[in-house]
């Protein structure tokens, strides 16, 4: 491989603007003033021989000619701040797009959102970009009516990658189109396949064969008849009636196991325990109508059955109150006690399990959905969302937004989306058509690990590195289904996205139709207010009441009544009728 040399030299090529002189040059939008009111690019140049002068996206061509200073601010979280300026990232950014990142506000934390409050207030210390904020949505189009970031629709109409993943992902566009009609993210591209279906439940295979010769169970009857026979025929041989026959914990990566037997009678995406956040849980779209499914006959049903289950023993009593040591506890026990587990990942024998080692993890499968009394068999499924951290924003300061749009498409290029996540081709990834890829199909590239030691200088860099890469949250990126599965994957039986890929797989065939889940809306004012209320009192108390349903602490019949109608005393009927609100909004604007 080539040896990448990254330019060192630095010079400053814009002076901080004043609001007064960013509204001459045409920077800023008034207030809830769509793109097709903006003024043409070519407004922000200060001559026709300005070396930044272009009039398109598609006019510009990087390396540029002269040196470009861009400031930028970015909130990335988990990495304590200071990891941007010292990357090798940023070097070859400007070795290949001749543009220096002065990352002014590198920041994490509390630190971050502080300073990016008190930004926002000072139209004059306005960095000239904005990689990641973690804004709602509701934030960003506020900043954008005020003026203080710029629609972008003008400028990405002709960006290539931009189009190119729209055209891969149709509802890409759509998420990241804010409720004015105007797009202020650049958004983020990191379809997860296997994190639409993280709902998981895992089976230990050894006791299927013992017990039930060899058949999984394919209806919530099955499920029961074999739980049954874990709870009583001494499955692990010690003599003591110590199996568990179902378990799970609230706190971690799906580890909750509610939703998955739930879609065995209605479709829902409500978990009680997920470390990645649910839209809309709860609600579904039926037929253009949103629906709270949480108050259905049949999620009484499944909560009758899971109170079933849990006063007979079967699903495991500490499910509500253990934490993950004891979870983990009981799933790695010499004597063997549990036969199943909800869980995102992989928690039995998880040691050898994401260290890619041969292990027990071998022995547990992922069980498919099971059909409930009325034939009804889903997979809870999430909605791909394109939004991510608030990724890639324009300020009204940005003397040259055509050229800080191009930067941000360029970055979203395969080649560039492997440098941010894995660092420097030839060392922490490669083009490759040989092996089996993620999908099963040839491969496209492949990843190496780059060692905390690694000889920077020694390998032909100028310096050595603190970061090789950007962290997932801070990403402009091209990281769509299709090129995930286009990843190398060295040993398929022991690979982790291998294994949660074949899960998805299985999981897939039983997805509840697109149409009806809820996109991740822009809400406004109010609503914004309302509905983040109505999130944490009526989803909390929804939450609150399905635990005490299973455990029995209220009973299912006698208090179903009182539930619904104090759910509509906390205001549910209007919760819905906001979403409705949003929804209807959002066909209209999609042309749905």
């Amino acid at each position: 491989m080539k040896n990448r040399r990254i330019f060192n030299k630095r010079i400053i090529s814009i002076i901080a603007s004043t609001a007064m002189v960013v509204s001459l040059l045409g920077g800023c939008q008034k207030s809830g003033t769509k793109s097709s009111d903006a003024k043409t690019d070519d407004t922000k140049s200060t001559s026709s021989e300005d070396a930044f002068n272009f009039k398109s996206v598609k006019d510009v061509t990087f390396p540029l000619k002269q040196k470009l200073e861009l400031t930028v601010f970015v909130y990335a979280t988990a990495t304590g701040g200071g990891t941007y300026q010292d990357n090798y990232v940023t070097d070859w950014l400007e070795e290949k797009t001749n543009i220096h990142l002065n990352y002014v506000y590198d920041l994490d934390g509390d630190d971050a959102k502080t300073k990016l409050n008190l930004v926002m207030t000072d139209a004059a210390s306005l960095p000239d970009i904005f990689l990641a904020t973690n804004w709602t949505k509701s934030e960003v189009q506020s900043y954008g009516q005020q003026g203080l970031i710029i629609p972008l629709n003008d400028y990405l109409k002709d960006a290539p990658n931009w189009n190119a993943n729209n055209e891969k992902s149709p509802s890409r566009k759509a998420d990241l189109t804010m409720t004015d009609g105007n797009i202020y993210t650049y958004g983020d591209e990191n379809e997860s396949f296997h994190n639409m279906f993280q709902n998981r439940m895992w089976i230990y295979m050894p006791w299927v064969e013992k017990l039930n010769e060899g058949k999984v169970p394919q209806t919530t009857d099955e499920l029961y008849d074999y739980m049954k026979k874990i709870k009583t025929q001494d499955p692990n041989g010690n003599g003591a009636a110590d199996e568990i026959p179902m378990t799970g914990y609230i706190g971690g990566w799906a580890t909750d196991p509610t939703v998955w037997m739930i879609n065995s009678f209605v479709q829902c995406n409500n978990p009680l325990s997920n470390t990645n956040p649910t839209v809309a849980a709860g609600f579904v779209a039926n037929n253009g109508k949103i629906e709270y499914n949480v108050m259905k006959d049949q999620y009484k049903d499944a909560l009758k059955y899971m109170n079933k289950l849990y006063k007979e023993g079967l699903l495991d009593n500490q499910t509500f109150t253990q934490d993950n040591t004891q979870f983990d506890s009981a799933l790695n026990n010499t004597d063997h006690l549990v036969g199943l587990y909800a869980d995102g990942g992989v928690n039995a024998d998880g040691d050898n399990f994401w260290a890619k080692k041969p292990g027990d993890w071998q022995n547990w499968a992922c069980l498919e959905p099971v059909a409930g009394p009325d034939g009804v068999r889903l997979a809870a499924r999430s909605i791909a969302t394109y939004f991510g951290s608030s990724i890639g924003s324009i300020s009204a300061n940005c003397k040259y937004p055509v050229i800080a749009a191009a930067l941000f498409d360029f970055m979203a290029s395969e080649e560039a989306s492997n440098v941010q996540a894995y660092g420097p081709e030839g060392f922490g990834w490669d083009w490759t058509t040989e092996g089996t890829s993620l999908g099963d199909g040839v491969p496209k590239y492949e990843t190496h690990t780059i060692p905390d030691d690694f000889d920077w200088v020694g390998n032909g860099f100028p310096r050595n590195y603190a970061h090789k890469a950007y962290t997932a949250d801070a990403m402009v990126r091209s990281s769509n289904i299709d090129y995930r599965s286009a990843l190398k994957i060295e040993n398929p039986d022991l690979d982790v996205e291998y294994v949660f890929q074949k899960a998805a797989e299985k999981y897939e065939k039983y997805s509840p139709d697109i149409n009806t889940l809820i996109p991740n809306f822009a809400f406004e004012g109010d609503d914004s207010r309302a509905i983040s209320e109505y999130t944490l009192t009526i989803g909390g108390y929804v939450n609150q009441a399905t635990v005490q349903f299973i455990t029995g602490n209220m009973d299912i019949d006698k208090e179903w009544g009182n539930y619904i109608s104090k759910l509509k005393d906390m205001g549910v009927d209007d919760y819905i009728a906001r979403y409705q609100k949003y929804y209807d909004e959002y066909m209209k604007t999609t042309g749905k």
